[in-house]
């Protein structure tokens, strides 16, 4: 590769790279014109090269080949300023087209320059086998113990330690890993699994170790070997507690006398001794990722048991001049990491520094052999000669990237606070020795370092600002989303227009899925199950963008109208916000703040809310102004209504249609029974919302109670008959739903609920738990319950036990 395709920091070869690759526009011979890519993708992450590196949110570069085929030509100029692991360089490449890779975090570069950059694979087979023939010494020291069958040569294949709780009956401290499994019960009443004492459990009480209870140090618990004198099967295993007394005794004096030889011994080599986003506080969180219970790490080091640490240091030490074996190193850091779990799962929960109160010490030599043969594997695949370069830089200022020079981007920028990629790329930073100081300019919402929406907004404008001022007129840039907040998506859809990007216009939305989903993509209500793309086209020039609407262009009554939804919006969230709180929620969401002034604002108030003085008590505190929505708020808007209910109906009929296929391929007949069993997941509902064009004020999420009802596993199914019909109409038009939520968010945040919200007496109040159960709302309807001041002994019995029937599920489920 030519010198300077690659820096660790801003790249000064970015301009020249770009002259050297960029076709020059002219508006007066320009003849591009391509349609919206419009095919949904279904891939696989399981391929070689996906595999090679660990990255958060990666997209499978033979997915996104797809794109860069449909919009743009061999020797075209691809950019992807948030290139994360460089999927969209790599897919670039080996089309045949010149790539630009962009990334804040020196991680994601480097790890992009091994994804991208081509290597003599013999060359680099045997770079690998001499640095674990020099390493394998030290290895076998590290990890020798002795076979139990034999008494011959072994070595440790890996090492299972658990966390010690105490029993709150024998008092017996015991490793996590002994406990017995046995039945319980919740709080409910329900059976549920739980982990029981031993002690307790050979005397006939079964007593639950609660993990929530204190913890001490973790214990090696059972070893894995592997012999070397020829023992069939090799592998074999032995427990701190076996029932053997040979293999008890082999496990005192060779598994833990081994830990006991290296803890008296000082780790040779460097290894980082950086505290984690370089806080220096032992007490306070260093970041979003901190957890007191199980992420309660204060340095990189303390992530790695000493055997592995050392064990790391040792294959850095011999691996600074090839990036390669540096790239495999990085490569393997959660699977030796104290993030691995015990049995099952390499690498712990993604997005997470999760460390699970029983964890594995893998063989650091044969992990990084392992990752080293799937890197052969890989690159033995990847043959093209096209050009790249990569530059760690904000995406905020592309200076060096001519106006009108880049004919395509595909990129998959940050959302928010959904995944932490500063905090997420730190130990890979540290064992690199890279700057690990760039945090200030990352695009994020983070609460440890006060980064917030506004913020992330405000940096993701500049950010496709610049986008739009390097790509060419007529051009597209496709946007990945991973995001079911529906408030963001609208957020992004606002940036794009102020920045004059021109949405594709689909009745459908476009997705790349794949077969493997992480654990949150399972198991959470509001995660999409596969990445949403989004196409946008920069205007030719003199092009009429007749489809926009600019927040800075309005006329006076669009502008107030708007402004009048954000603050009815606002304070169906937040009754009795003070006029401060709705004045600079207001600001945050406008564009065009200079020219806002107060008493603008207090005219708008006054349209939509009314004031309420509180006293102070008798000690002096609190009292003051707070405002609650007009009388007139719970009145139907018909044009918002209309727009709802159409919405609804696209919905539900994709429900309908949802249902009878899985039905069918079960069994010929259809019932609409089947949707008391099975419902659909928001994250389907909110792909199918996407696409609708003239969408409602208000969020999907807070209108789709007042259609459809919450299955007992969180999906969400359409009425099946009449009278569930004319329930949910009947709660549309009396606003009973609004006034409910307004009443329990005004509880949960400490502030009087205005007395037109209250329930007029307790029945109500239990129905209004009821509507709750049934509308999916369990965290309001607990709260009701909990918060409400509700006497519901005044009830007759029967209405008494429906009432705790109600609230239960509500617990259950919230």
């Amino acid at each position: 590769m030519p010198e300077g395709y690659y820096s660790s920091g801003p790249n000064p070869n970015l301009r020249h790279f770009v002259e050297g690759h960029a076709t020059l526009y002219d508006p007066k011979t320009d003849d591009y014109d391509v349609p919206p890519f419009d095919q949904p993708i279904t891939t696989t992450k399981a391929t070689a090269i996906y595999n090679m590196h660990t990255y958060w949110s990666k997209k499978p570069h033979d997915a996104i080949r797809q794109y860069i085929r449909h919009y743009t030509q061999p020797g075209d100029l691809v950019l992807d300023p948030f290139c994360g692991s460089g999927g969209t360089a790599l897919a670039a490449l080996m089309e045949g087209r010149a790539a630009i890779a962009i990334d804040l975090s020196p991680a994601a570069t480097f790890i992009t320059k091994n994804y991208c950059t081509p290597v003599d694979v013999d060359k680099l087979q045997r770079a690998f086998e001499e640095l674990q023939a020099k390493v394998k010494p030290e290895m076998d020291w590290l990890y020798e113990t002795r076979c139990d069958r034999c008494d011959g040569r072994a070595t440790t294949g890996y090492t299972v330690y658990s966390y010690i709780f105490q029993c709150p009956r024998c008092l017996e401290k015991v490793p996590l890993f002994d406990c017995v499994e046995a039945m319980g019960q919740t709080a409910m009443g329900k059976p549920k699994k739980i982990r029981a004492c031993p002690y307790c459990y050979a005397r006939g009480h079964v007593e639950e170790i609660s993990t929530r209870s204190q913890r001490f140090d973790p214990v090696p618990v059972l070893v894995s070997y592997l012999c070397k004198e020829g023992c069939k099967p090799r592998r074999a295993e032995r427990r701190h507690d076996d029932p053997d007394p040979k293999k008890r005794a082999f496990f005192e004096k060779y598994d833990l006398g081994k830990l006991r030889e290296i803890e008296t011994k000082e780790i040779p080599y460097w290894y980082p001794p950086h505290r984690m986003m370089n806080v220096e506080s032992d007490t306070e969180p260093w970041g979003d990722k901190w957890r007191a219970g199980t992420s309660n790490f204060r340095t990189v080091a303390e992530l790695f048991t000493k055997r592995n640490l050392w064990a790391l240091a040792a294959i850095r030490r011999l691996v600074n001049g090839n990036d390669t074996l540096k790239f495999c190193l990085t490569g393997i850091l959660d699977y030796v990491s104290k993030r691995q779990p015990a049995f099952g799962g390499g690498g712990g929960i993604s997005g997470t520094f999760y460390c699970p109160q029983i964890y594995a010490e893998r063989h650091v030599l044969m992990s990084y052999e392992r990752k080293s043969n799937k890197i052969v594997e890989a690159k033995s695949g990847l043959v093209y000669d096209s050009p790249f370069l990569i530059s760690t830089q904000s995406a905020t200022n592309l200076g060096s990237i001519s106006t009108n020079s880049v004919d395509y981007i595909f990129t998959d920028p940050p959302y928010a606070d959904k995944v932490q990629y500063g905090e997420l790329t730190f130990p890979i930073e540290a064992w690199l020795d890279l700057n690990t100081r760039w945090h200030s300019d990352e695009i994020t919402v983070n609460r440890t370092r006060g980064k917030t929406d506004a913020d992330w907004a405000e940096l993701l404008r500049q950010a496709m600002s610049e986008c739009y001022r390097v790509l060419k007129p007529g051009h597209w840039l496709s946007l990945c989303y991973h995001d079911t907040s529906e408030g963001t998506w609208q957020l992004v859809q606002d940036l794009m227009t102020e920045v004059s990007f021109i949405p594709e216009q689909s009745d459908s939305a476009l997705f790349i899925d794949t077969d493997q989903k992480t654990y949150n993509q399972l198991m959470a209500e509001k995660v999409t199950k596969r990445d949403l793309v989004i196409n946008f086209r920069k205007p030719r020039p003199g092009e009429l963008i007749a489809q926009l609407t600019l927040f800075g262009d309005e006329d006076a009554a669009t502008f107030a109208e708007k402004a009048r939804a954000i603050l009815r919006e606002t304070l169906e969230a937040h009754p009795g916000s003070p006029a401060d709180r709705l004045y600079d929620e207001l600001v945050s969401r406008m564009v065009r703040k200079g020219e806002f002034e107060r008493h603008n604002f207090d005219e708008l108030l006054h349209s939509v809310a009314e004031e309420v003085i509180t006293p102070p008590s008798q000690g002096g505190a609190g009292g003051g102004s707070r405002w609650y929505l007009l009388e007139t708020a719970d009145q139907v808007d018909e044009a918002e209504s209309a727009k709802e209910t159409a919405a609804a109906a696209r919905l539900e009929a994709f429900m309908w249609e949802r249902e009878r296929n899985r039905v069918f391929q079960k069994k010929p007949g259809f019932s609409a029974a089947f949707f008391a069993d099975e419902g659909v997941h928001y994250s389907d509902l909110f792909e199918q919302y996407l696409p609708v064009q003239d969408k409602p004020r208000r969020l999907l999420a807070d209108w789709l109670p007042e259609y459809f009802f919450k299955t007992p596993e969180g999906t969400w199914r359409p009425p099946i008959n009449d009278e569930e019909r004319a329930q949910k109409e009947t709660l549309r038009t009396s606003g009973t739903l609004r006034r409910i939520k307004r009443f329990a968010r005004a509880l949960l945040e400490g502030v009087p609920p205005h007395d037109r919200d209250r329930p007029p007496n307790v029945a109500t109040a239990a129905d209004w738990i009821r509507q709750c159960r049934r509308a999916g709302l369990y965290e309001l309807g607990r709260v009701l319950y909990e918060k409400g001041g509700f006497n519901f002994e005044e009830l007759g019995d029967e209405a008494q036990l429906e009432v705790e029937e109600d609230y239960q599920i509500c617990v259950r489920r919230s």
